[in-house]
């Protein structure tokens, strides 16, 4: 590739024959007479290699050199200093004021060719680079999310166009070099453990974004990418389709009824008795239109629940009788399977009493074992277990199935959930019944748990405080956190040495509270809105008992805000959470003895 050359050289013979040996290399030369008039050429056009003598007048080879790099800053311009001096003391010099080679005069025409050559080349690969790298930053910045770089200290290192428009919390414009602080309102090893965040536009205005992150290195430095997606137009239209299937599930159930009472009123002979061809016909109608009714019952449930909606009834029962209930109940459903049921529950259930309501207990034992029976085979029986131990209340339905896939264990509590999500699978359903029965669960104040099974079939408890005339003495901690994983690792990692109740919502925290108040309460502000509002609502529900924030959202500078110690969870384990617990609890007791 031909170069366009510069030759800086005060005596007009060695210009001119300089410049003609490089015409005949092949490249383009222009002759400059001094430094100044070299760099009002530079000003107005930038060449691709600079050849400049080392001894001119005014300003020499040196001084031009160091000039050039201040002209040219992180463009890179290659200069080839040109000497007839012996010796290396000028060599050095030179390089050292920014030279990148050095060429003795007279000047070999061959030499010259070979470096001319090398650089032709470095510049030939340095403007590909420099081409992908705009192609890079076009489409970064042709990205309608807003993505940041930030280096391992959480600082920012690059942004793309639409990250422009953020602010940091306090309004400034969002530059190279603000904290991620600053932006997030959480230090960077918080800010890695979330998957949602909130953020300012330049207005002011706030908005949830979805949390995007990958880590990566170069050159053994760790670098992290951040991608910013707004969930503002996502959650209206989750609400949009909640408000949707509840509004449809209230308009099937009116026509609904009416079809099922015809089809009672025909079965009881009310048109006359029906020919024996059209019973199985409308026995098969019934049967659908109560699966059918099922499912409505179930979207309106869910609504209900997401809502926070639906009123629980919460007093002691006698467990015993509610348990015979659910199996009587579900009986001729487990024999139109082929498949028995049993109750096992030793003398002490009977004397048990449980915070409950009795409705929803049953619903929440008709959906395990509808999913029981369901999955077992005929001939096989499904089990109901009861047993009282320290914490309360454990009731267990065992079934002699196919078991549940390992990689669906992690989400099989979640909403619209299947181990088979075909629409080949033998079982039909919504993937709405785990999900119902477990916040249905948690607003009792309870928990549910699935259980390794030796051999086949699959195993569900759901565990209940005793009311408090019967609670165990362990002392009682109320623990709120959105992430049911979260509240059950808790719950097993404190279960031999406290009564743990998990709860999503600082709502449903207060009504467990009303019915027992805990010793302490530990909760997470991470998707609870407000995370100096939710502390306040940790103190008020705590009543002066001692309170521990566990998560990573925060850090301690938060803490330290609010006045209320911390436990990280990504740098601890069950030892320094029970140890954290028991800290508080003592130095509380410690400071009522004082008092």
């Amino acid at each position: 590739m031909p170069l366009d050359i510069l030759v800086v050289d005060d005596i007009q013979e060695s210009r001119r024959s300089l410049c003609a040996l490089v015409s005949e290399l092949g490249h383009h030369a222009t002759g400059a007479n001094s430094g100044r008039a070299a760099l009002d050429r530079i000003r107005q056009r930038l060449p691709d290699l600079v050849l400049v003598d080392l001894l001119m007048p005014e300003l020499d080879g040196f001084e031009l050199t160091r000039l050039l790099r201040e002209l040219t800053g992180e463009r890179w311009l290659p200069v080839i200093a040109t000497s007839s001096l012996q010796g290396d003391e000028h060599v050095i010099q030179a390089l050292r004021s920014g030279a990148d080679d050095y060429l003795s005069r007279p000047v070999n025409p061959a030499l010259l060719q070979a470096k001319l050559r090398h650089y032709g080349s470095v510049l030939a690969l340095q403007a590909r680079h420099a081409s992908l790298a705009q192609r890079q930053r076009d489409i970064l910045d042709n990205i309608l999310d807003p993505v940041l770089t930030l280096d391992a200290t959480g600082r920012l290192e690059e942004l793309n166009r639409a990250a422009l428009s953020l602010a940091r919390l306090n309004g400034q414009p969002v530059t190279i070099g603000t904290p991620c602080v600053d932006i997030f309102g959480i230090e960077l090893p918080a800010l890695l453990a979330r998957r949602e965040c909130r953020v300012r536009r330049g207005g002011g205005a706030e908005y949830a974004a979805e949390l995007g992150l990958s880590e990566w290195q170069e050159m053994g430095v760790v670098h992290y990418t951040v991608v910013l997606r707004d969930l503002t137009e996502r959650r209206q239209v989750e609400r949009m389709k909640d408000e949707f299937l509840a509004t449809v599930s209230h308009e099937l159930r009116t026509p609904l009824t009416s079809v099922m009472g015809a089809l009672g009123l025909l079965a009881g002979g009310a048109a006359g008795t029906l020919p024996a061809a059209a019973l199985p016909l409308a026995e098969v109608a019934r049967r659908n239109g109560e699966r059918l009714g099922r499912l409505i019952d179930d979207i309106l449930d869910l609504t209900k629940l997401e809502g926070d909606r639906m009123a629980l009834h919460l007093r002691p029962q006698s467990v015993a009788p509610l348990l015979r209930e659910c199996i009587a109940a579900n009986q001729s459903y487990a024999q139109r399977a082929g498949v028995a049921l049993s109750l096992e529950q030793p003398a002490e259930v009977a004397q048990a009493e449980v915070a409950l309501d009795a409705d929803r207990f049953l619903q929440v034992m008709a959906n395990l074992l509808s999913n029981a029976i369901n999955h077992s085979p005929q001939g096989e029986t499904v089990r109901v277990a009861a047993r009282i131990d320290a914490a309360g209340l454990r009731v267990t339905v065992v079934d002699r199935g196919p078991g549940i896939p390992p990689q669906f264990r992690a989400h099989m509590f979640e909403k619209f959930s299947q181990a088979d999500g075909t629409d080949q699978r033998a079982q039909g359903g919504t993937g709405l019944g785990l999900y119902i029965t477990r916040m249905l669960v948690e607003r009792m104040g309870g928990r549910i748990s699935v259980d390794e099974v030796n051999g086949t079939g699959s195993a569900f408890s759901v565990h209940f405080r005793r009311a408090a005339a019967t609670v165990s003495p362990l002392p009682s901690l109320l623990h709120v956190d959105s992430d049911y994983q979260a509240r059950a690792r808790v719950a097993r990692w404190l279960a031999d040495a406290f009564s743990v109740e998990g709860v999503a919502t600082l709502a449903q925290a207060e009504s467990a509270a009303a019915l027992q108040a805990p010793a302490m309460v530990i909760g997470n502000p991470q998707a609870q809105g407000s995370s100096e509002a939710f502390c306040d609502g940790l103190k008020r529900l705590a009543s002066g008992k001692p309170v521990l924030l566990y998560g990573d959202s925060i850090d301690q500078a938060f803490c330290t805000r609010v006045a209320l110690p911390w436990l990280s969870p990504s740098r601890s384990g069950a030892d320094e959470l029970l140890a954290a617990v028991r800290r508080a609890l003592t130095a509380a007791r410690r400071e009522g003895t004082e008092a």
